[in-house]
């Protein structure tokens, strides 16, 4: 069940990718009006889904995972001594 979730995730997101690398190529300048419009319609789908609440509780967990992924990123790229 879960992998057949995951494999569906996954087709969705090379579909939404591929749309996205296609507008980028006409308008590469649209960029973050590209992506507003995206993240507009994952609330619309979240709202309609779970409801405000539970929405607002996924964008920020979502927030949250940015600066934790950006720490860790930066963690690596520091030379360590051996």
């Amino acid at each position: 069940m879960e992998e057949r979730k995951l494999k569906k995730i996954s087709e969705y997101m090379n579909i939404a990718q591929d749309f996205v690398e296609d507008e980028l190529i006409r308008s590469p300048e649209d960029a973050v009006l590209l992506a507003s419009a995206l993240m507009a319609i994952t609330r619309n789908l979240y709202v309609q889904t779970l409801g405000v609440e539970h929405t607002a509780k996924m964008f920020e967990v979502m927030a949250d995972s940015f600066l934790i992924t950006e720490t860790m990123i930066e963690q690596y790229k520091q030379p360590t001594i051996h």
